[in-house]
């Protein structure tokens, strides 16, 4: 846990900055880069409007609600929290003045624009053109090969969290899913993720607990607008496999931060333009 003090200290910092920033934005991020990757993509969205020097990394989802319902400032501000695996089972919070929830599980969702990434992989190509690396990398056949696969995996996940939490789910490695350097899901070591899953949750509850679960789930995605990528973490199993097929499409040292730092300057942004309109006060 991270120590009160601490995280007073981390949100006050954003005093010091207020001569660059016109706004004062929060995250929950605080990997190496991230700081950088959150002002890229933010200056993007409101470059008409704020400057944005700097954003302040506040630690976690819990941390990130509990300053913004502290907030007093007369600056305009804003916090910033993942969806989670909440986006299917159901979450407490919404975006509200002053804190906006992404509409995908986490911003890496936002940088897996395919026509981003084979643009940087062209920065990198010295002798093929753009086209062939899109024939070569060739995102529809890697969609048809994981999306459903991942959104049944996903579901699985959040009937876990629901159930059965103490069970390990996302931070389980999407390495050990694959198979070949293609980054796609292996049907066989999926399955048998999947099966785990399941049993350890009926082991704790019941079959028909489980059945139950299991329709209320899938039924509130229905009802929802949001797709069935968006609700696979990109962090943790979109973006390593869509690197994966980058690195074999184009042969790149690129580093992972880098990357996504070069796909956050042009990336499709349409999914997030309404956090404008959560801004406060």
């Amino acid at each position: 846990m991270i120590p009160e003090r601490s995280l007073q200290a981390k949100s006050a910092k954003s005093v010091f900055f207020q001569k660059e920033n016109d706004i004062d934005i929060y995250i929950e991020d605080t990997a190496f880069g991230y700081e950088k990757l959150f002002t890229i993509l933010l200056s993007r969205i409101f470059k008409d409007k704020y400057r944005i020097k700097k954003v302040f990394p506040l630690g976690g989802r819990g941390e990130v609600i509990r300053h913004h319902s502290n907030e007093s400032s007369k600056r305009p501000f804003l916090y910033i929290i993942d969806g989670d695996l909440f986006l299917l089972t159901g979450d407490t919070v919404e975006s509200n003045q002053g804190l906006y929830r992404l509409p995908c599980y986490c911003i890496e969702n936002i940088l897996c624009d395919h026509k981003s990434i084979i643009e940087v992989l062209d920065e990198e190509e010295s002798c093929r053109n753009i086209q062939d690396l899109r024939n070569s990398f060739n995102y529809q056949d890697w969609e048809l090969r994981n999306k459903d696969k991942l959104f049944k995996l996903f579901i699985e996940y959040a009937i876990s969290k629901l159930l059965n939490p103490q069970k390990k789910t996302v931070a389980f490695k999407v390495s050990n899913l694959v198979s070949c350097d293609q980054g796609t899901i292996d049907d066989t070591k999926l399955q048998c993720r999947i099966d785990d899953i399941k049993s350890s949750i009926i082991s704790v509850s019941s079959q028909e607990i489980y059945n139950s679960t299991r329709t209320k789930v899938l039924s509130s995605f229905e009802d929802s607008s949001i797709t069935e990528l968006s609700t696979v973490s990109g962090k943790d199993y979109l973006f390593p496999l869509l690197k994966t097929r980058a690195k074999s499409t184009v042969k790149t040292k690129i580093s992972d931060i880098n990357f996504k730092q070069r796909i956050a300057k042009r990336c499709d942004l349409n999914s997030i333009l309404d956090i404008e309109n959560y801004v406060s006060p």
